[in-house]
């Protein structure tokens, strides 16, 4: 018969008995029960000898797999009937079945010609007896080294891609996250695997809009003096920003829309223009820049070594700062340097020789000549940009009222 050698495991058995001599035959039976309990035990009363026919009288019908184990004893025969049932294979995916009637998940492996390979794994184990209930499992493990939340572990997965190892621990990777492999590079033993999740978050924040400055000049006001002709308020805009977090901690932050909600209101402030007629007085000793006239009729001041100097025109308004990489550039052609400024050269000529103040005496940046321009100054919002050589400077300086003497 088929399949000699194997278990009987929650099989159904018959067993039969045959007394040869008095033409008696014992039989006993297991049902398909899992725990294999007798169902019964018969005696059959005969004179045949072959099995065949034994089982036929006995009303017993086998399938080709069934195993029939015959005992001859004194005349008398026993016989026990293995009936056969399958076992599922799972092989890495491919499904295969062998039909048995006893054996351990070796021996069902053997039948079915499958010899392992290195790191295969199988479950149940080898020594396990099989049963009609049982499915065995083969497949390849990889030792690999996952790093997550900046801990590194080892872990067994099985044979695949980047991506199934880190699914097979039960990380799910999404389209923002971060490995330092390709997700579909397949993994060998020692690999190790850093993965970092990404979030992207969208956030709505309401962010204050500082309103810009526009001087206009006024030839009806005495020059020098200034007047605020509307004052300037903040505004309000809505905007979304994308925040990226990795494995927790909010690495950047874009911006990546605005809506105006309040609009900004320009503050206006007027520079009078009108020349008055210079009185006659003596030279003022003030380093602050003040305005004043020399004793021989020309506009003088005193400057910050204690010079008196003359000039032709005093400009007041709003003064900016900024710097640039050296060997910059400016509109002219000079290199830029302390002691350029930005001006409007419909305002202050390019070339032109200067001495700037601010309007109360607590800053002097000093001479310096118009040499470059600037958006800033065509449209108004300021009247003179200093260069400086350093950010900080600029940023302590910031934005002052200032005396521009343009001079003789």
């Amino acid at each position: 018969m088929a399949n000699k050698g194997l278990s009987r495991k929650a099989l159904a058995t018959t067993a039969i008995a045959a007394a040869l001599a008095a033409t008696i035959i014992t039989a006993s039976a297991l049902d398909d029960s899992a725990d294999g309990s007798a169902a019964n035990n018969d005696t059959l009363s005969t004179s045949a000898i072959n099995t065949d026919n034994i089982l036929d009288q006995a009303g017993i019908q086998l399938s080709s797999d069934d195993e029939v184990i015959r005992t001859d004893n004194n005349g008398a025969v026993s016989m026990t009937i293995l009936k056969a049932f399958p076992v599922e294979i799972d092989y890495n995916g491919q499904t295969t079945s062998v039909t048995v009637t006893k054996g351990t998940v070796a021996d069902v492996l053997n039948e079915a010609g499958i010899t392992l390979k290195e790191g295969e794994k199988v479950t149940p184990s080898l020594e396990t007896e099989v049963d009609k209930d049982t499915v065995i499992k083969i497949d390849n493990s990889v030792e690999v080294q996952i790093t997550l939340l900046g801990v590194q572990d080892t872990y067994n997965v099985p044979a695949g891609t980047v991506r199934e190892a880190l699914e097979s621990i039960g990380v799910e990777v999404d389209k923002y996250d971060k490995i330092n492999f390709d997700q579909d590079e397949e993994i060998y033993d020692g690999i190790e695997i850093v993965y970092t999740d990404v979030e992207i978050e969208k956030v709505t924040k309401t962010k204050v809009v500082d309103f810009k400055t526009k001087t206009v000049y006024d030839d009806s006001l005495a020059q020098g003096k200034t007047k605020i002709k509307t004052y300037g308020s903040e505004g309000e805009k809505e905007v979304v920003l994308k925040q990226t977090y990795e494995d927790g901690e909010l690495v950047d932050t874009e911006e990546v829309s605005s809506e105006i909600t309040k609009k900004p209101v320009t503050q206006v402030e007027v520079v009078g223009t009108k020349k008055s007629t210079p009185k006659t007085t003596k030279p003022s000793t003030s380093a602050s820049g003040s305005n004043s006239s020399s004793s021989s009729g020309g506009n003088t001041f005193v400057d910050n070594n204690g010079n008196t100097v003359s000039y032709s025109q005093l400009l007041t308004g709003s003064g900016t700062a900024y710097t640039a990489p050296a060997g910059s550039g400016t509109a002219t052609g000079v290199t830029v340097s302390v002691g350029c400024v930005a001006v409007n050269p419909n305002i202050i000529p390019y070339g032109s020789k200067l001495y700037i103040t601010s309007t109360d005496g607590s800053y002097v940046y000093g001479y310096a000549t118009a040499v470059d321009t600037g958006g800033a100054l065509m449209d108004g919002s300021a009247l003179v940009d200093l260069f400086m050589d350093t950010y900080d400077d600029c940023a302590k300086f910031g934005r002052k009222n200032v005396n521009v003497y343009v001079l003789n």
